[in-house]
């Protein structure tokens, strides 16, 4: 009897090594279609720049953006599947987590949000994605159980939990996330039963959503909390273990303004980020060249070096198919230029070149798709630091 395998030596190859491609192919799809949505929030960030509120397409533009930053956040969770899950958990604000849900879930429905911070909020370690879905799933169900409207009330602190506390967690301070509505509630019988998984009582309901919730928070050391009484409203809250330091985010600074002079060199292979982008750094006055790729990238700034007219500041994509990418680019420019100011984007959060920029050479690094403000505030902290 002989083994099939070694006529055939694809079939072995197919076996080891096609999972592992279906995965590459979709995280390509996936920042493919980040680059898109780069694209279309930028377009979007400077209609919305040169409108006025009061313009009878303000709000249409407000409407895309949240739906843009919305399939932002699918697509997140589809990079993570595809790779298995498994992310780099990072240090977390949940008061611009919440900001960001509430104005995507909340922002242009019959409801209206309130939010409420405390002061000495702590930031969370966690995967933001996942903690973003959690926040979307709860912020949808408080506003489907309030069908005529009414107020979403998120409410953030701290909360030390003893050993004699109601929650079953380990001792310890955490962040706490309440989400409450005022809507139809949920019967005494059900409250065991929620969190099961295929449990729903919506006619389209699928019953993944808070059993998903619950998977999510206890895979990060918390617990979820629900108080409800029938026609009253329900509260949702999260508890998270807190990290020793305070949320930078709770006061939102005001953004810098642009010292908006010089050139700046944007290294990318679509031209649609390309177009986007610098049409985003043309708001703050900058005049704009584009290469796209590491080699070109390299003539143009030498030769703006040799000109007399340098760049001010270098905006690169991390990753060029066939072609050299942010890090080796920027470990080429520093020869040129040891005080050259780049800063790398991609859609791949996780990739240490994005988590730990500073130590590939970078002066900044910010994630696909960014909205102008976004922007804004990374061009003034390089450029204009005091």
């Amino acid at each position: 009897m002989t083994d099939s395998s070694h006529k055939d030596p694809l079939k072995n190859l197919e076996g080891c090594m096609g999972e592992d491609i279906e995965k590459m192919m979709t995280t390509e799809v996936i920042h493919d279609f980040k680059n898109i949505l780069t694209g279309i929030l930028g377009n979007l960030a400077i209609a919305k720049d040169w409108s006025n509120p009061e313009d009878q397409a303000y709000p249409f533009i407000e409407a895309a953006e949240r739906v843009a930053r919305h399939a932002n956040q699918l697509a997140l969770q589809m990079l993570a599947n595809a790779k298995g899950g498994e992310r780099e958990l990072v240090e977390v604000s949940m008061a611009r987590l919440v900001r960001d849900a509430v104005d995507m879930m909340i922002g242009g429905s019959s409801c209206s949000s309130k939010v409420v911070i405390d002061s000495d909020l702590c930031l969370v370690h966690g995967d933001e994605t996942r903690l973003m879905q959690v926040l979307n799933n709860l912020l949808v169900n408080a506003k489907q159980a309030m069908p005529k409207g009414g107020v979403v009330t998120v409410r953030l602190g701290n909360l030390t939990v003893t050993e004699q506390s109601q929650y079953r967690l380990r001792p310890g301070r955490y962040v706490r996330v309440s989400v409450e509505d005022h809507g139809v509630g949920i019967p005494e019988q059900n409250l065991t039963q929620i969190f099961k998984m295929h449990f729903t009582t919506k006619k389209e309901g699928t019953g993944i959503g808070l059993a998903s919730c619950i998977y999510i928070i206890k895979k990060h050391g918390g617990t979820i909390h629900v108080e409800s009484e029938e026609g009253q409203g329900s509260t949702f809250t999260l508890l998270l273990p807190a990290l020793d330091k305070l949320d930078s985010e709770v006061t939102p600074q005001p953004s810098k303004p642009v010292d908006g002079s010089g050139c700046i060199l944007v290294m990318d292979d679509e031209a649609m980020v390309q177009q986007a982008l610098g049409d985003m750094l043309g708001v703050f006055g900058f005049d704009v060249e584009f290469a796209d790729d590491g080699e070109h990238a390299i003539e143009n700034y030498q030769r703006a070096m040799d000109q007399g007219k340098p760049y001010r500041l270098v905006i690169m994509d991390l990753t060029i198919p066939g072609g050299m990418g942010g890090v080796e680019t920027v470990r080429r420019l520093r020869e040129i230029d040891p005080e050259v100011k780049a800063v790398v984007s991609s859609g791949h959060a996780n990739d240490p070149a994005m988590l730990h920029c500073r130590d590939f050479g970078f002066s900044g690094s910010i994630q696909k798709p960014y909205s102008l403000k976004d922007l804004q505030k990374l061009v003034a902290t390089i450029l204009n630091p005091d």
